[in-house]
């Protein structure tokens, strides 16, 4: 092999090499809070670091938050929000206290045995915003455990519930982190990976389902995606449940995380394109 035709073929796998490295690439928003001072002070969540919450999450100002009353109370951060793009990947972790397991009065609805979970909704800047696909910590009260479970979607296929625990062995305070990836597969279609550890042991879910809400295809307000968080029952109970299983959430961490292919940029492209044309017109000589 000359020479000439040694460096042609050299240049011809450089271009593709530059070209494929720089279209590979991929563009990460982050943000990731411990609720401390001088960032967050006490008193309500809403409206410290660009969060957006119900009055009932507030800040100790010792460096986490909790969920003082009531039930589905909701917070979402909007400095940063996801997009309707396919393959866009939204992350969610969170490190949470939940408080020692009290004997829960009979008068939990189905729809009230949420503990703690993460989602996606298309509503930004709506405090009590509805969720378009979530998962978390549940209290199922049939038969007493606190379970992983995937919670808005349909057509779910997958590993959507995981026995975590027998709620009433929980006598003290315990740690958890809950993690929580959406990955958009195509239209209203998604991959959600869930995992909850205590320390000792990791709960994993993986399924694919379609979004509740069309809206997290549409984005009709044009504002982009929400990761957020929710809390239900708290340790003051509800207008409906008398002595919920648990008491208030303590919130000490979150980070959330917007994973975007990001599209060459249109140097990297001509600088593609005119290599294959040296590497092409070189060759015709």
């Amino acid at each position: 092999m000359n020479m000439t035709r040694l460096f042609t073929r050299f240049t011809f796998l450089l271009a593709i090499a530059t070209f494929l490295g720089t279209s590979a690439k991929a563009n990460i928003v982050q943000y990731t809070t411990s609720f401390d001072s001088p960032t967050f002070s006490s008193g309500n969540l809403s409206g410290q670091d660009d969060w957006e919450a119900q009055t009932q999450w507030q800040v100790d100002g010792t460096g986490n938050i909790t969920n003082t009353s009531g039930a589905f109370i909701r917070a979402h951060n909007t400095g940063v929000v996801g997009s309707t793009d396919i393959g866009e990947v939204m992350e969610i972790t969170t490190n949470f206290t939940l408080s020692a397991f009290q004997t829960p009065s009979n008068d939990i609805a189905s729809f009230e045995e949420g503990i703690f979970i993460q989602g996606m909704s298309d509503e930004v800047g709506v405090a009590n915003f509805p969720f378009g696909l979530a998962a978390g910590l549940f209290y199922d009260v049939g038969t007493g455990n606190l379970e992983l479970r995937a919670n808005q979607g349909l057509n779910e296929t997958g590993t959507t519930n995981a026995v975590v625990a027998d709620a009433s062995t929980l006598t003290a305070p315990t740690n958890y982190s809950l993690f929580s990836r959406f990955t958009k597969l195509g239209v209203d279609s998604w991959n959600v990976v869930v995992t909850l550890d205590d320390g000792t042991n990791v709960f994993t879910l993986d399924y694919n389902a379609n979004g509740q809400d069309s809206n997290l295809d549409m984005d009709p307000g044009g504002n982009g995606i929400l990761a957020g968080i929710q809390a239900l029952p708290s340790s003051a109970g509800t207008s409906n449940v008398a002595t919920p299983p648990f008491g208030s959430l303590l919130v000490s961490d979150f980070s959330l995380s917007i994973i975007s292919q990001s599209v060459p940029e249109p140097g990297s492209v001509a600088m593609f394109a005119c290599s294959l044309v040296a590497v092409f017109g070189r060759r015709r000589k």
